[in-house]
């Protein structure tokens, strides 16, 4: 099976492009790398590692025991950075996920 998502790169520049992301299969695993490489292409602008790393912790996003990311990690650091785009907070956006229990979800180590 095929994944295709789209989100609208949130750079600042001024003609805003869409980045597609294409899976195998819904169960692909993804690197550090390329979980940071794609934070980057939806910015439009590097991502430093700390950064990256800040974003995961708080939304829950946490590699597996073998040191990588799902697609679902992926769709949510996508939809996060689109929200922050928009101008929400870290807590609207976890509200809008998780709903009023958002403080209830499962803590990021």
């Amino acid at each position: 099976m095929s994944v295709s998502m789209r989100f609208v790169c949130v750079s600042e520049a001024s003609q805003a492009t869409a980045v597609e992301v294409l899976a195998n299969a819904s169960d692909e695993r993804i690197t550090p790398f390329q979980l940071r490489e794609f934070a980057a292409m939806v910015r439009g602008r590097p991502v430093l590692s700390g950064t990256l790393r800040t974003w995961r912790k708080r939304i829950g996003v946490q590699a597996d025991s073998e040191g990588f990311y799902t697609m679902d990690d992926l769709r949510l650091l996508g939809r996060y950075l689109e929200a922050l785009a928009a101008g929400r907070t870290t807590t609207q956006f976890l509200n809008q996920e998780y709903g009023d229990h958002a403080e209830d979800r499962p803590a990021s180590a």
